[in-house]
């Protein structure tokens, strides 16, 4: 589940220069991540788009069986945040692998 919730905040997704992405793992019972893409605001973090990754049981994240699927799930997010205007000259990521491939989608060609 993908959210944007840029109106908010009145911020202008295609004037964003800067974002930073991050990621609160297991976030309920159920095993959950939820992504954040936040833009830079006056020095100030402004919330731009969510998602929530659902994690089933039967899935095993760290397994070869579901190798890319959180990576994949990411670049989707990220491939609907760049339709959706947001195309940053700057991206932060931390040393997370499934945050950092995808973010690719954002380097120029």
């Amino acid at each position: 589940m993908i959210w944007f919730v840029h109106t908010a905040y009145d911020v202008d997704p295609s004037k964003v220069q800067e974002i930073f992405i991050d990621a609160t793992y297991n976030c309920s019972r159920k095993a959950n991540h939820l992504y954040a893409i936040m833009a830079q605001e006056l020095g100030y973090g402004i919330p731009l788009v969510f998602m929530l990754m659902e994690i089933h049981e039967d899935e095993d994240t760290k397994s070869k069986k579901h190798d890319g699927e959180s990576s994949q799930c990411n670049l989707n997010f990220y491939r609907a945040a760049k339709e959706f205007r947001i195309d940053p000259k700057f991206v932060h990521v931390d040393k997370d692998y499934a945050e950092i491939s995808p973010a690719k989608v954002r380097v120029p060609q």
